[in-house]
């Protein structure tokens, strides 16, 4: 995959964010993002990242995987990982996260990062992409839509956030479709 920065990709976002695929020393940027977001306590549900540095760097070490991040003045201020299922059984899927700092949401990164994704489990024959979101996450739903995504399942009040239940929304792409049309 061709690293996006270059200035046509630049140009579909508002700030001159760079999105390449991450290494081993974005590794303590990337559990800044991730905690920086789980302290919001409305968009992911745990609330402190439980990875180490040593622990974030064999995640992207992993080449089964795909880790990218975006950077902005050094910072990493969003990331994707893409987990390929770790079963014959299940190795034609794989699960999708995406955290994006705050102030850094809205302006076009997400879709981005999103896209890379897709396009990188098509390449990878990963035949079905899920992700899970909050159904009170409403902006990310109407991105995932825009994006392909499809609704497969949801898990009634399955998450306490803050003093209202919220569902669980199960999506899923199927990426070497969405490449061929």
């Amino acid at each position: 995959m061709e690293n996006h920065s270059s200035e046509k990709n630049r140009s579909k976002l508002l700030l001159p964010y760079e999105i390449r695929f991450a290494n081993p020393s974005d590794a303590q940027g990337i559990i800044d993002c991730m905690q920086s977001v789980m302290t919001e306590r409305i968009y992911l549900i745990s609330e402190i990242y439980l990875f180490s540095e040593r622990g974030q760097k064999d995640l992207i070490r992993n080449r089964d995987d795909l880790n990218l991040v975006a950077i902005l003045n050094d910072e990493v201020v969003g990331t994707v990982n893409v987990q390929r299922g770790i079963y014959k059984k299940n190795r034609h899927t794989a699960s999708l996260g995406i955290a994006i700092k705050s102030g850094h949401r809205n302006k076009g990164l997400g879709s981005e990062m999103i896209r890379m994704a897709i396009k990188w489990a098509a390449e990878q024959n990963i035949m079905k992409l899920n992700l899970e979101v909050f159904s009170s996450n409403v902006g990310a739903i109407a991105l995932y839509r825009k994006l392909g995504f499809i609704e497969e399942g949801v898990r009634k009040k399955q998450f306490l956030v803050g003093d209202s239940f919220v569902d669980d929304v199960m999506m899923t792409i199927y990426p070497i479709e969405t490449m061929n049309e």
